[in-house]
């Protein structure tokens, strides 16, 4: 079950493009150059800066308000799952437990 926690927790670290959790890095974007795919998200270079494109499937940050929001407005039956809406802060998701995530997803 730590599977689907660790799971669940880089989805949502990609999606929220929480610093520190997201796996979109540099060299992500480099490999995806060197295998000559996803042309759109390739890094660009503008005036000797590295310009890395936002993907898709990043929230911007009203969609992720939008999100959070969300989050803290769920109410589940007593005893199914923790109150999300305490774990919900600065637009980020911490302290969930394993079930939580698995709730989650």
């Amino acid at each position: 079950m730590h599977i689907l926690k660790n799971t669940c927790e880089s989805l949502l670290g990609t999606l929220l493009n929480i610093p520190g959790k997201i796996k979109d890095t540099d060299k992500a974007r480099e490999d995806l150059r060197d295998m000559g795919i996803r042309l759109e998200l390739h890094l660009q270079v503008d005036c000797g800066r590295t310009i890395k494109p936002s993907a898709l499937y990043v929230m911007s940050s009203n969609e992720r308000k939008g999100f959070c929001e969300f989050l803290r407005s769920i109410k589940f039956p007593d005893g199914y799952a923790a109150n999300i809406s305490k774990c919900v802060k600065e637009g980020k998701i911490m302290g969930l437990k394993t079930h939580d995530y698995h709730v989650l997803l």
